[in-house]
């Protein structure tokens, strides 16, 4: 039961004030204050809150000067205000406060045995602790310590409130000691609370337990943060955790040690790395900004943590959304905290640290002049006698040296940063613990000012400061790897100016110490992995160097975890484009053989596209026969990740009530924490060891990779270039010694300069052709020019890197009686990797050679017309397109459906089509490529884009028995660079539109490398639909159609049309003729 209704009118109407109805007046209204106090505190109604003050202020104005309940009277008016200045901030209800209990502890002091001296001296040492939090005053903390520890002294230890004063007593101190760094005030909060902490255990269900317990907590959490001391912080939350189980859920502070408790969650996160830690810390200070009212002072501070959080969640994970999270969060901590109030120094600070996180992710200026002037105020306002001046100082220089570094190049930024850093340091006790990340940014900023002015004193002196800490970071701690890779870094730059041996082996010895730290995060470690093997690369040490390369390949799934947003594994994976080509170089040097450098290459390239084809594909169907149960929770789990993926793709960020937190990106974590127990659980059963894992020295079905024609894998690296011909029989490796990555770059520059212009690509067919495809198809025995029958040889090629760009299946001399080309040799198809091709085959058992009736239909997408592209941007034969598809889909007894060109419309038809022609523009996105897009009518506002595609599920839907409709088996791209990525450091994972399709769970795309001509498209597309109609719906027929096609065009063997404007092609001449049309059509399938 609440509080009774209250008549507070009828209840004080009597104001006679003589002898005993004076008691009797003056305890009316204090019982109706408490009444209405408390009812305050069940239902939040200030209008409570402001009458109980009201009645007291009455009885304080009653009693005359010298009455005993004067004091108890002045002492609940005091804290009635402060309670209101919690609530609402109102620093006049705080001063006043302070006031009218200065007055009740003057008198006090004048009747030294009055019962309410000590319960005065409290609440005033409470409210100048208040003040003291609001204006930073250090004679207000002061004066709040000695007046407490008074009150401590007043009351016997037995008194029922003597427990809550030194309760206070030891926050005041760790506050004072947050001013001061006083470690003598510390140690004594940690005696005084574990004073109280003892009492009260012994005092059945005392209401103080859960206050008595959080500050210990508190207390020697703040010790670890100086000391390092990990029994200080396991202690900490161990106590912490206590505190949240045991105090009731209405209870007053519980948001406050829920807080608390994230709060030393994450502050072991950054000790040990454990991401169970951090994923804990964030929802318990979510739970506690929840249940906060919004417009509580206190719950900036809340805010403020859970930014902190989220951001060191984006750094470890590369979430994008924890990261604009946090910064929305943090500005808000900030925008409602009042000016003067001392926290806000920290809020700003933390906005811009959050600012200049994204402008190293994503780039933005803006960002990073934001942070740097947050970070300049911040340090302006902050007295230099404050714990915080010296972290001011840090964070300024280090987004001064990020300034030149990335944009500037300005000495000025670096001079100023160096000297801001070395401040940091010199103000900073030596045995401190942010000595170490001081000195570690000290270090970068010193060896970027080495490569501006090639000074080799900064350089020297970089090397010596970090060398000392990698030496004083626990072996444990998580930031060692980031220390040791700094100082490897630093000797290799001295290595490259002085080729002294004695720095290539300390850059070394730092690289593969910082590789071993096996609790860093593994970017962190692939990235030294790498650093320490290309050094040992260099010096000839193929064994080493492919050990850890191997170990490293492993690693590199664990950078795309279902949990995370496609655009974010990109982001982490950018990092380590070549490496897995790398890999398989050294591991050929290392005597490894063929089959152990293809597996790494399987297993470092194409890693989303590979997570999703394991996560949807037909793998699943054995799973559930014999374990139907495991089955239905993986796919329980698996398609809510994906769902909550979506959502979260859709860039809502809730910020509602803070902390709302957008509870999607906290449950993304825990539902992939149950969806990697669930295959642990699957792979604990027999047969199943192996489920979704792909293992270096395992077996992979090469046999039936290679079943309708040999797989020619081509890798480049800096340090060999070779072709995996992998056959029905065998698997062989073939040098190609005249190949090297230089000129592949040089190369793919050269079709990327020509955008419209005409270029000689005569030489670069040519080279194509001596280089690599007439070595591989002479090793295959295909040197014989082929006919126009049905019996043409048929090669699948996985080109990597940047050879990805360029026309393996038109390399040649096509010159008139020409052998030496591949179109007249074989018919081609590209595939992303082995695994995607063996993929596509296992989920289409079986060639369909006429759809059901009634099943499926055609989608044809001709855009004619695109809005607001100019006019010779028209494509006219988009109409002839429309009348061969529809000619071939009554052929074949399949329905046309033409629906409006938008996004929406076209993914709903596209669910249930056998076939999807699109016939329009295309763009490509230049560093994101999941961002490349069709368009159509509303591509300015809703494009259709890789990602939309990429995450459609028409292969899951059909194998797994949701649809009735056939598999989609054709999807035509006509349109420019369909089956192109442009993001160089995203090659490997074949992000387009054609992979899109595939993923999406088409077995055959057809697509384009540049742009190409709008009437020839309509030429091949003629030619391809002719040769399904002719041979029927069959995997064969759609790549001997194209196949067909591109000769065709090539030898000049259609009529040309020239009625209508083509779309413009890259003019790509061949000997003397301006034939370029058939050369962009590409085949990915089976």
């Amino acid at each position: 039961m609440g509080p009774p209704n209250i008549d507070t009118e009828t209840a004080v109407s009597l104001d006679s004030r003589n002898g005993q109805e004076l008691d009797n007046f003056v305890s009316t209204l204090t019982k109706l204050s408490f009444t209405l106090e408390a009812r305050f505190q069940q239902n939040g109604s200030m209008e409570d809150l402001n009458r109980a003050i009201e009645m007291t202020e009455r009885a304080v104005e009653a009693i005359p000067q010298g009455n005993n309940k004067l004091i108890g009277c002045l002492n609940n008016l005091g804290i009635l205000l402060k309670t209101r200045f919690l609530r609402a901030g109102s620093m006049d209800d705080l001063n006043r406060a302070i006031e009218i209990t200065t007055r009740a502890f003057k008198i006090t002091l004048q009747v030294p045995t009055h019962p309410h001296r000590a319960p005065c001296w409290n609440t005033l040492g409470g409210l100048l602790e208040s003040r003291f939090q609001q204006t930073g005053l250090i004679a207000d903390i002061n004066g709040a310590i000695k007046l407490t520890d008074m009150a401590v002294n007043a009351a016997p230890q037995g008194h029922p409130d003597w427990i809550s004063y030194l309760d206070n007593l030891g926050n005041q101190l760790v506050h004072r000691f947050n001013r001061t760094g006083s470690m003598r005030d510390l140690d004594r909060a940690i005696e005084v609370a574990n004073r109280a902490v003892d009492f009260v255990m012994h005092t059945q269900n005392h209401p103080s337990q859960a206050s008595c317990l959080n500050n210990l907590a508190n207390s020697l959490g703040t010790r670890f943060q100086q000391t390092a001391s990990i029994e200080d912080l396991n202690r900490a939350i161990e106590i912490a955790n206590i505190t949240v189980k045991t105090i009731p859920q209405d209870h007053k502070d519980r948001a406050a040690c829920l807080n608390d408790y994230g709060c030393w969650l994450g502050t072991r996160f950054q000790r040990t790395g454990s991401m169970v830690d951090l994923n804990d810390a964030i929802k318990i200070i979510g739970m506690a900004t929840e249940i906060m009212p919004q417009d509580y002072l206190a719950r900036a501070s809340r805010l403020s943590n859970l930014a902190i959080l989220l951001g060191e969640r984006s750094k470890r994970t590369g979430s994008i959304d924890d990261l604009t999270r946090a910064i929305k969060i943090a500005d808000t901590a900030a925008k409602t905290t009042p000016q003067g109030h001392p926290s806000r120094t920290d809020y700003l600070a933390n906005h811009g640290a959050w600012l200049g996180e994204r402008f190293l992710r994503a780039g933005l200026m803006e960002d990073l002049d934001r942070a740097i002037e947050l970070a300049d105020m911040v340090l302006k306002i902050t007295p230099q006698d404050h714990l915080n001046f010296a972290p001011s100082l840090n964070n300024l220089g280090w987004w001064l040296g990020i300034r030149s570094s990335y944009i500037t190049s300005s000495i000025k930024d670096l001079d100023r940063a160096v000297g801001l850093m070395d401040q940091a340091i010199k103000i900073t006790p030596q045995d401190h613990p942010s000595q170490l990340i001081y000195r570690h940014n000290l270090g970068k900023v010193l060896g970027d000012r080495f490569k501006r002015t090639g000074s080799l004193d900064d350089l020297t002196r970089a090397i010596g400061i970090v060398d000392v800490i990698t030496k004083i970071t626990p072996k444990d701690h998580p930031n060692l790897a980031l220390h040791l890779n700094n100082l490897g870094d630093q000797f290799w730059a001295r290595y490259q100016l002085t080729k002294s041996m004695g720095d290539l082996d300390n850059a070394l010895s730092s690289y593969k110490k910082g590789w071993n730290c096996n609790n860093s995060p593994p970017s962190t470690r692939i990235h030294l992995g790498r650093q320490a093997a290309l050094i040992f690369a260099l010096q000839q040490n193929w064994e080493d160097s492919n050990s850890i390369l191997e170990e490293a390949i492993k690693l590199l799934p664990t950078l795309s975890p279902m949990s995370l947003k496609h655009t974010d594994k990109q982001f982490m994976l950018a990092e380590f484009a070549g490496v897995a080509s790398i890999a398989a170089a050294v591991s050929l040097n290392a005597g490894k053989g063929a089959h152990h450098a293809l597996q790494l290459l399987e297993l470092g390239r194409g890693i989303i596209a590979n997570l999703l084809m394991e996560t949807r594909g037909g793998v699943i169907s054995e799973l559930k026969q014999k374990h139907p149960a495991l089955a239905d929770e993986f796919i329980s789990l698996r398609d809510l990740l994906d769902s909550l993926i979506d959502v979260m793709a859709g860039g809502l960020i809730s910020m509602g009530g803070a902390a709302s937190t957008a509870p999607q990106t906290h449950q993304r974590f825990e539902l992939e924490q149950k969806f990697n127990k669930v295959i642990t659980e699957i792979r604990a059963q027999p047969g199943f060891q192996s489920f979704l894992l792909q293992q270096i020295g395992t077996d992979i079905d090469w046999r039936y990779a290679a079943s309708h024609g040999p797989v020619v894998i081509i890798n480049i690296s800096l340090f060999r270039c070779d072709a995996f011909l992998v056959e029905h029989q065998q698997i062989r490796l073939l040098e190609l010694p005249n190949l090297t990555l230089e000129e592949v770059e040089k190369q793919v520059q050269g079709v990327q300069s020509c955008s419209g212009a005409s270029v000689n690509t005569d030489a670069m067919l040519k080279w194509l052709w001596d280089t690599i495809c007439c070595p591989v198809l002479d090793t295959l025995d295909l040197k014989d020019r082929i006919s126009d029958g049905k019996n043409w040889p048929h090669v699948w090629w996985i080109p990597t890197g940047l050879l990805s760009q360029l026309p393996l299946h038109a390399a040649g001399y096509h010159e008139e009686g020409s052998t030496n080309t591949v179109l007249d040799r074989v018919m081609s198809s590209y595939t992303l990797s082995i695994n995607t091709l063996i993929h596509a085959r296992r989920n289409h058992t079986q060639d369909s050679t006429s759809p059901r009736p009634g099943v499926g239909h055609a989608l044809l997408v001709a855009m004619k017309h695109t809005p607001d592209l100019p006019t010779n941007q028209i494509l006219p034969f988009v109409e002839d397109l429309t009348k061969i598809l529809k000619e071939f889909c009554l052929s074949f007894g399949l329905n046309s459906i033409t629906p409006t060109p938008q996004k929406d419309e076209v993914l709903k038809h596209l669910r249930n089509c056998r076939i999807f022609h699109f016939a329009g523009h295309g763009s490509s996105h230049p560093t994101d490529p999941s961002q490349t897009y069709l368009l159509l009518n509303d591509w300015k506002t809703n494009p259709l884009t890789v990602g939309d595609i990429r995450d459609c599920k028409f292969q899951q839907d059909w194998s797994g028995g949701k649809t009735d409709q056939d598999p989609p088996f054709l999807s035509f791209l006509s349109a420019c660079r369909t089956s192109t990525n442009e993001a160089e450091k995203l090659v490997d994972e074949g992000i387009h539109l054609v992979s899109a399709f595939q993923l999406a769970g088409f077995r055959h795309v057809i697509g384009t490398l540049w742009e190409v001509s709008d009437k020839h498209s309509a030429d091949v597309a003629r030619i391809l639909y002719k040769t399904i109609q002719d041979e029927g719906l069959t995997d064969l027929a759609v790549c001997r159609g194209l196949h067909r096609a591109m000769r065709a065009l090539r030898d000049e063997r259609i009529e040309e049309d020239t009625e209508g404007q083509a779309r413009n092609a890259k003019v790509l001449k061949i000997g003397d003729l301006e034939n370029y049309h058939w050369i962009p059509y590409v085949h990915f399938g089976v």
